[in-house]
């Protein structure tokens, strides 16, 4: 009899833990090709789901109010999403949980929807439709805090933004990554390990371009659209390259507004540590937003 009770328990809880789907809090594998992948190289369940979604999603959904757009839209480009404990390496990368909040807070005050940047191509290329002041909001390299703080006050509000991704060496888990996804955002590519792409040679950069591509794809089991310059640093032969490589578009950290005409040179507007609401405002004037 007790043991008949044990196994019953035991099937509770198997049954319990299968609904929740799993804690976060204890998965740490690197987002790489290998991890969430079945051994036999198939997609598994997760990355059916994630394929199923459309390219052109993002966490703002079109109405009746979009409209076709072609001009310039501002790229936002964000790096580690906190607040630092003690002495860390580039400090300015870092923004507090309540500044972004607060930045997040003035777009939607101040007419702006935060859109991926698919949906800004589709409306550039495809006829597509934006609405009246789309915003793009970029997080680069895949820190934890994007996932920890970003991804949840975006969600709140409808919106979503773009993970540019190292394909090894992030911060963040693939399950994490696939959960992004499944809430709008758009993954992008940002190399496999981060170089200053214009002091490669042809056969490194094409590693570095097309293998970070086939690495998140295979592992995600989604398209990758977009590229991201690591540090910004490109010239000529490597946008070029980024372009051959299958990529549509590619971010950098030229000051300004992304404009259709420069697909693979798409400017960003900085965000820096201890900007509040009033800097960011500030910087999309700047820019001519």
């Amino acid at each position: 009899m007790l043991g008949c009770f044990a196994g019953a328990l035991l099937a509770a809880v198997l049954a319990l833990l299968f609904l929740r789907g799993g804690d976060d809090s204890g998965d740490s594998t690197p987002a790489t090709a290998n991890s969430g992948s079945q051994a036999s190289g198939q997609p598994s369940g997760q990355d059916e789901q994630a394929a199923a979604g459309d390219s052109a999603r993002g966490g703002a959904q079109p109405d009746d109010s979009w409209q076709p757009h072609t001009g310039p839209v501002p790229i936002l480009m964000y790096h580690v999403i906190g607040d630092p404990e003690g002495d860390v390496p580039y400090p300015d990368l870092w923004l507090g949980e309540d500044d972004f909040q607060a930045q997040v807070d003035w777009l939607q005050d101040n007419g702006y929807t935060a859109v991926t940047l698919i949906q800004v191509q589709d409306a550039w290329y495809d006829g597509g439709t934006l609405p009246e002041k789309p915003v793009v909001l970029s997080f680069d390299d895949g820190y934890l805090g994007q996932y920890l703080f970003a991804l949840p006050i975006l969600e709140e509000k409808g919106w979503a933004g773009q993970l540019n991704l190292k394909a090894e060496g992030s911060d963040l888990s693939g399950k994490q990554v696939k959960k992004m996804y499944r809430a709008g955002w758009e993954i992008a590519s940002h190399t496999i390990t981060h170089p200053d792409l214009t002091t490669l040679d042809p056969a490194s950069l094409e590693t570095e371009l097309v293998g970070s591509k086939d690495q998140l794809e295979n592992e995600l089991g989604i398209e990758i659209i977009n590229f991201c310059y690591p540090a910004g640093q490109y010239n000529q032969e490597v946008a070029d390259a980024v372009e051959a490589a299958g990529y549509r578009g590619a971010t950098t950290v030229n000051p300004g507004l992304a404009e259709k005409s420069m697909p693979f040179e798409l400017n960003r507007i900085r965000i820096d540590r201890d900007d509040g609401a009033d800097a960011l405002a500030n910087k999309l004037s700047s820019a001519g937003a």
